[in-house]
């Protein structure tokens, strides 16, 4: 059975997070993109997500404590933390908790495509 991702875009500049959701849309994934952690968990509510790419550092909710919400409400939620500040406290903390893949910003389209397609060839398999 063949599904597409649904990918929940997160950052608190909002023309970031919408240009990544209309390239990956190009892409062909489902796309969804939120302004706030609060935002997201509420998109969350409403529609299932396979893939939740958050930028670390927000006003509010930052991305740590986003994926720690969504982790005890949708444990099989693969999260990608997305960052300007690789030696950040807030990213060992989220490695240690689970997070597997930090990305530097600017994101590099071609290796977060790769990901992607990597990712659905994942689910395609267990489904």
């Amino acid at each position: 059975m063949s599904e597409t991702i649904r990918i929940l875009v997160v950052d608190d500049n909002p023309a970031m997070a919408e240009t990544l959701a209309d390239i990956l849309e190009m892409k062909g994934f489902i796309v969804q993109a939120a302004a706030s952690g609060a935002e997201a968990l509420e998109i969350l509510r409403k529609q299932p997500i396979d893939i939740l790419l958050t930028d670390v550092k927000m006003p509010g909710m930052n991305g740590l404590e986003l994926y720690r919400e969504t982790r005890k409400a949708y444990p099989k939620l693969v999260t990608i933390f997305m960052t300007a500040y690789t030696a950040d406290e807030l990213i060992r903390q989220g490695m240690a908790e689970g997070v597997k893949i930090i990305l530097d910003k600017p994101v590099d389209i071609g290796f977060l495509l790769a990901l992607f397609s990597a990712e659905k060839r994942i689910i395609n398999e267990i489904s």
